[in-house]
C-alpha cells in the first residue's frame, strides 16, 4: 500500500514529534538560521494565544517557529514551518503542509529567512 505525499509527510512528522518533544522555536532561533534558507509562513494572526493554540493542535513543535511583527496599529504574531535550504524544497511541500494544517495552499508563503530576520529585528520580541 502506498501513502500519498501528504500521508507520508504526516507520518514522518508524527514520528519526529514522538522522538523530539520540544516547544515551538522562537525569534532568537530564527535569527540563528542561515539567512539564505527558506521557511513556509503558515499564518499571521492578531492574537498570540491563537498562534499558540494552532501550534499545539499539531504535534510538530520542532518544525515550528513563531515571532511577532508590528502591524499598522497592532502587534501581529507569525507562525512558520520548517527551514529549507532551497525555495524549491519549500514550494514542493507547500500543498501537503497546507492539507495537514487545513489551510488553503495559496495562504502559505515561501519566505526567505533573511526577510523573516529583518522583520524580527524591527519589532521587540517577547
Amino acid at each position: 500500500m502506498l501513502l500519498s505525499r501528504a500521508g507520508l509527510i504526516f507520518l514522518l512528522c508524527c514520528l519526529i514529534g514522538l522522538t523530539h518533544a520540544q516547544t515551538v522555536h522562537n525569534a532568537e532561533w530564527l535569527l540563528r538560521q542561515d539567512p539564505k534558507a527558506f521557511t513556509l509562513q503558515l499564518v499571521t494572526l492578531s492574537n498570540a494565544d491563537q498562534v499558540s493554540r494552532m501550534a499545539q493542535q499539531h504535534n510538530l513543535p520542532e518544525a515550528l517557529a513563531r515571532f511577532r511583527i508590528q502591524g499598522q496599529n497592532q502587534l501581529l504574531y507569525v507562525l512558520t514551518y520548517g527551514v529549507f535550504k532551497e525555495a524549491a524544497q519549500a514550494e514542493r511541500l507547500r500543498a501537503a503542509i497546507a492539507v495537514l494544517w487545513g489551510l488553503p495552499p495559496e495562504q502559505l508563503w515561501v519566505r526567505q529567512m533573511q526577510s523573516v530576520q529583518r522583520a524580527i529585528r524591527t519589532t521587540l520580541q517577547q
